[in-house]
């Protein structure tokens, strides 16, 4: 998952009002948007994602993908 990506999916899940509050990224996902950061500022944010795009990020390995409002 990019960051782009990312995005693109929680407009979509606020489209109808809702608010995403919070995100829960697998191992996988987490790993993937952790090195785009490092790419893209050129500093490690740690393992642990404190918020994205306005979220608190809940989890980093949790067994799927998904928002909380």
């Amino acid at each position: 998952m990019t960051l782009k990506e990312l995005k693109a999916l929680k407009e979509e899940f606020e489209k109808d009002g809702r608010q995403a509050m919070a995100v829960y990224l697998t191992s996988e996902q987490a790993k993937e948007l952790r090195w785009e950061i490092h790419q893209l500022y050129g500093f490690d944010p740690g393992e642990m994602l404190t918020t994205l795009y306005g979220m608190s990020v809940a989890a980093i390995d949790a067994p799927t993908f998904r928002f909380e409002e």
